[in-house]
């Protein structure tokens, strides 16, 4: 058993799946009749999270208040759209394919990301890399996505890891990476290679990487 866990974002840190999101928002407000917007309109709303990518790119269907079955209807059709072309242009980061492996023969790493589950484990692999994850928390996994730390918590329970959890490294590119892993006391790891150029505006991260590599020796160090 190891005594490390590893935790790690998906979008933004792994890889870049704006483009393809983007991308099924426009296919489906198409069907539903809303007018056409330039993708810039929505690049920047279809990685914080799920429920902001259905009020903000569906606004105009859903309208202030929408009930939870217009939700449910609107999530199940973005989820059948996005599902159905989720690695058109979606890349893995230069260097994470050959950075996984190397960390899944240090420590078990887990998926913590708010895609939904199923989606998360579809695009896995279609990229060709779900092999080297022991356990996959989605934003629909738990009772809620990140921030909340029960998302780590949940990945160590399913990773078998009943260790320190300063020795869980999380991986990720936003805020609510870093606020969620301070909230289960894990060591906060940003990766500068993701959607943002700058440390995002949250606590400061425990440990700065500017390249997968980097997660490497850095994790190796922790033996």
């Amino acid at each position: 058993m190891s005594d490390l866990l590893i935790t790690m974002d998906l979008d933004g840190t792994l890889e870049d799946s704006r483009a393809d999101m983007v991308a099924a928002v426009q296919r489906l407000r198409g069907r539903l009749g809303l007018p056409k917007r330039p993708d810039s309109d929505f690049r920047s709303n279809v990685n914080r999270g799920m429920p902001h990518l259905y009020r903000v790119c569906f606004a105009e269907h859903l309208g202030e208040d929408p009930s939870e079955d217009a939700l449910d209807i609107l999530r199940d059709a973005y989820a059948a759209d996005y599902g159905a072309h989720i690695c058109v242009e979606t890349r893995l980061y230069d260097g994470i394919k050959e950075t996984l492996p190397k960390l899944a023969a240090i420590a078990p790493v887990a998926l913590v990301t708010n895609k939904p589950e199923a989606l998360s484990e579809l695009l896995l692999n279609a990229l060709g890399v779900r092999e080297h994850f022991s356990a996959i928390i989605g934003g629909d996994t738990c009772h809620s996505g990140k921030p909340d730390p029960v998302t780590i918590k949940t990945a160590a329970e399913r990773c078998g890891y009943t260790g320190d959890a300063q020795r869980i490294f999380h991986v990720g590119d936003s805020a609510g990476d870093i606020r969620c892993a301070k909230a289960h006391g894990a060591t906060a790891v940003w990766c500068s290679w993701g959607y943002l150029d700058v440390a995002p505006d949250a606590p400061a991260p425990d440990l700065s990487v500017s390249a997968p590599g980097e997660l490497v020796a850095l994790i190796q160090a922790e033996l």
